[in-house]
């Protein structure tokens, strides 16, 4: 298991006691994370009561172990998803994620978290080939009403030289991200939430109209569960096999330093590095992992030798920061779907059983819409965006895995190249 990451460390956060004996509630959710928070507080919302069984602590997995971008949009790049699903609901699903980012905003200052989300924007730089693709998102995005430019004069000052493109999509944000996860479950069990951690989840069982959801030390009983776990969502859910696939992160994060040359989150080479500054003076990057893809598609959470090299090298190369000493090193686990966009819904065939996850990297921002919008069909039957996130849209298969096809491709054409 990887050391804890430089948020879970700045923020321990409340403790919970373990899952013990018997309970009832209304909704049991499996997972502590953005999703897990996010999917109770609508609920209790809507007069729902609700448990929460977490295997570790709230923001131990993924929620509190990526880079903390906190950007709108999916994975899937936006003319993509013009082209797939049509330029109206393309604009739905991205608008959706902006009213996600506010809202979660305005529920940090609520919770009295604020620093822990602060709107900076965040810049997406383009080499080489990668430049024309770069200036085609911008034009669709800002044809869709997107705060979006190119923005040559925000390249970092070492990274000028190397034929970028910059662009920058104002309404993006940074992220504290124990922070905020730990305020946002804190908060559930001040608003009433059953909270449990250290109590992993070792079946859910349908009983009758209900189900049980069992711990090695307890049970809950409830009328619909939601396993809200990002890439380890198959480990309890097998139907969600090969939808919804594990993918390491791995992050690095330097000591504070007297010079720091970035003002933002930002991201490059076809995102596989992503790196920002922290408030007290550091640079965290994270990626690294095309050039040792295939070891990375694991739910093993544990840094290696080889791709910690890598981020590395892009601070010393890139970043011209030298021998920056590295306080902090670890892994955490990211959920990527079969087709680069968000599984959210109920499970076919398992009536109630809801899984939400598989948000492909970019799950600080589509963990809480999914949460919510789970939420929502549990409470009322609908949602707006349920029929995109649907996890029914896979009809029982998957013909193949977009991320995998690509990221693939990219790997054989840089070791050409290179």
């Amino acid at each position: 298991m990887s050391s804890p990451s430089l948020w879970q460390q700045q923020y321990p956060g409340r403790r919970f006691g373990q899952l013990t004996g018997e309970l009832r509630r209304d909704v049991c959710v499996v997972g502590a994370g953005v999703t897990g928070g996010a999917c109770a507080w609508r609920l209790m919302e809507q007069g729902v009561s609700v448990a929460i069984v977490e295997a570790r602590a709230p923001a131990a997995a993924a929620s509190g172990r990526n880079g903390g971008f906190a950007v709108t949009g999916t994975a899937m790049e936006y003319p993509q998803m013009v082209e797939r699903l049509g330029a109206a609901t393309a604009g739905r699903l991205q608008h959706a994620s902006e009213a996600a980012l506010d809202e979660m905003i305005a529920m940090a200052a609520e919770l009295g978290v604020a620093d822990a989300i602060r709107r900076t924007g965040s810049l997406w730089l383009g080499e080489g080939d990668e430049r024309e693709h770069v200036a085609e998102c911008v034009r669709a995005v800002v044809e869709a009403g997107v705060r979006c430019r190119l923005a040559p004069e925000l390249i970092p000052a070492p990274m000028r030289g190397r034929d970028l493109v910059a662009a920058l999509f104002d309404d993006d944000a940074e992220l504290m991200p124990a922070a905020w996860v730990r305020a946002l479950v804190a908060g559930c069990a001040d608003r009433g939430a059953a909270v449990f951690e250290r109590s992993p989840v070792t079946a859910i069982v349908a009983d009758g109209d209900s189900w049980t959801v069992s711990t090695a030390a307890g049970t809950v009983h409830s009328q619909a569960v939601v396993v809200a776990c990002d890439g380890l969502i198959p480990r309890l859910v097998p139907e969600m096999v090969g939808v919804i696939y594990p993918v390491r992160g791995q992050v690095a994060a330097t000591a504070p330093l007297a010079n720091v040359p970035l003002e933002m989150p930002t991201h490059s080479q076809h995102g596989f590095m992503y790196y920002r500054p922290t408030r007290d003076g550091r640079v965290v990057v994270g990626g690294g992992r095309l050039q040792h893809l295939e070891d990375e598609y694991t739910d093993e959470e544990r840094t290696t030798p080889a791709v910690q090299a890598q981020l590395d090298a892009f601070l010393r190369d890139w970043l011209a920061l030298g021998a920056a000493p590295i306080t902090h090193r670890w892994a955490g686990i990211m959920g990527f779907s079969a087709d680069l966009l968000p599984v959210a819904g109920e499970v076919p065939g398992r009536p109630v059983l809801h899984v939400a996850g598989g948000y492909s990297g970019v799950g600080n921002v589509h963990g809480h819409l999914c949460g919510r919008l789970v939420a929502d069909l549990i409470a009322t039957g609908d949602h707006p965006d349920a029929a995109e996130m649907a996890p029914a849209r896979f009809c029982g298969r998957v013909e193949q895995q977009l991320e995998k096809r690509s990221s693939r491709e990219l790997a054989r054409t840089s070791a050409v190249t290179a």
